[in-house]
């Protein structure tokens, strides 16, 4: 989302009386929240508020009061979703690359990878290779899991400690 649609975005939030609004996509996101004090006040405005007949385009109170209950519908469903990841994020572990080197999803280029996407690997199975020094040393899993996702990609030079997996222990 660029400035010009975030600006736009809040002058319809404020002309419409939206006391708070919260949009996240993907690593996007923002929070715009009007003083209710200066905002309720009897016939008082916050400065920042264009009066309504300033305003180009007109809404009925009804299509007002739909915008509010999407924005409070929509926030009770993120808040939903957040809820769930985190249980959910809560019971997965990561698999971290032990050194500095090179990330590889296969033992060669023309072999297939050690595991995809919910792949059920067993304790002690290779995942990757990681490349140091010239020297090619496979990772492990210490349990039985699920690949739930690949955190780099092949050819990737990795740090010490850089999640490589999320895993779902079974």
């Amino acid at each position: 989302m660029n400035i010009k649609d975030i600006k736009d975005l809040v002058k319809f939030i404020k002309s419409n009386k939206i006391k708070e609004f919260y949009y996240k996509k993907g690593d996007e996101e923002f929070k715009v929240t009007l003083d209710s004090d200066e905002f309720y006040k009897g016939g008082r405005r916050n400065s920042l508020i264009e009066k309504k007949e300033e305003r180009g385009a007109q809404i009925s109170d009804y299509e007002q009061a739909e915008l509010v209950n999407f924005a409070i519908s929509r926030s009770n469903i993120a808040a939903e979703a957040d809820t769930v990841a985190k249980i959910k994020n809560e019971r997965l572990k990561e698999i971290v690359s032990p050194f500095v080197g090179s990330f590889y999803r296969s033992s060669s280029p023309d072999k297939p990878p050690f595991v995809e996407v919910d792949s059920i690997v067993e304790k002690g199975s290779p995942v990757c290779i990681v490349e140091a020094m010239k020297i090619m040393n496979e990772i492990e899993v210490d349990m039985k899991c699920r690949i739930v996702s690949i955190l780099a990609e092949n050819g990737q030079l990795v740090e010490f400690g850089q999640p490589l997996f999320l895993v779902e222990p079974l």
